[in-house]
């Protein structure tokens, strides 16, 4: 199985599982909006500076895709212009660096990368009746493993994993495509809309022998519910 089909799997079982769980529950429309959506993403880190084995180069991380899912409440106390969001998503991508490490000369570091981001993001939005703008941020964690990597010089294993801190900053807009619907016998209405999303993710990653300052760019296009 390659990582695209994983990352497809993995986020769609854990989209599927929320599901039930969330509509099975009538949120009275006083508390405010609680929305549920899933993604497809695309994710451009460029190059970027890595250390290996103590030496400093630039690694090469291609572009890659993935899917997600978040959650969102925007509370009728705050207007509904705040909300509080958690998020979760997986893709695949992959490190290639010049390998000089301990005086090898002409080798070439490589090894694929599965990602996994999870953040707890405060929105702040303009709650139109067709178009919802909105700008915020979040703090979370990521898990990055290192899946066959072949970098001559290090104890390599199968795969290796590495987990950290990460901080990200989004902006994007919600089209309503459908504002009145009764969907899982709730009893109140439900809007089906479109989005899409610009996030820029930091987070720095440590492996054996290895350490990466990853920076990268992400876009966004989803349906969620808004209930």
């Amino acid at each position: 199985m390659g990582i695209d089909s994983l990352v497809r799997s993995v986020t769609l079982l854990s989209f599927l599982s929320w599901c039930p769980s969330l509509t099975d529950v009538a949120f009275p429309a006083e508390f405010g909006d609680i929305e549920l959506s899933g993604y497809a993403l695309g994710m451009a880190p460029g190059n970027q500076d890595l250390v290996n084995q103590g030496t400093i180069v630039s690694t090469s991380v291609p572009q890659g895709l993935g899917t997600g899912f978040k959650i969102g409440v925007f509370p009728s106390a705050l207007n509904r212009l705040v909300g509080l969001e958690m998020d979760s998503n997986i893709h695949g991508t992959a490190l290639s660096f010049p390998n000089i490490a301990n005086g090898r000369h002409h080798e070439t570091g490589r090894s694929d990368l599965l990602m996994i981001n999870t953040t707890f993001n405060v929105i702040l939005r303009y709650p139109g009746e067709r178009i919802r703008p909105y700008i915020g941020g979040g703090i979370g964690w990521s898990h990055a493993t290192l899946l066959n990597p072949n970098i001559a010089g290090r104890d390599d294993r199968d795969f290796d994993s590495a987990r950290t801190f990460s901080y990200q900053f989004l902006g994007g807009a919600q089209v309503v495509l459908t504002p009145h619907l009764h969907l899982f016998n709730a009893q109140q209405n439900i809007a089906i809309f479109l989005f899409g999303e610009y996030r820029y993710l930091s987070s720095n990653y440590h492996w054996e022998g290895l350490a990466v300052d990853f920076r990268t760019h992400y876009g966004l296009l989803g349906l969620g519910l808004r209930f």
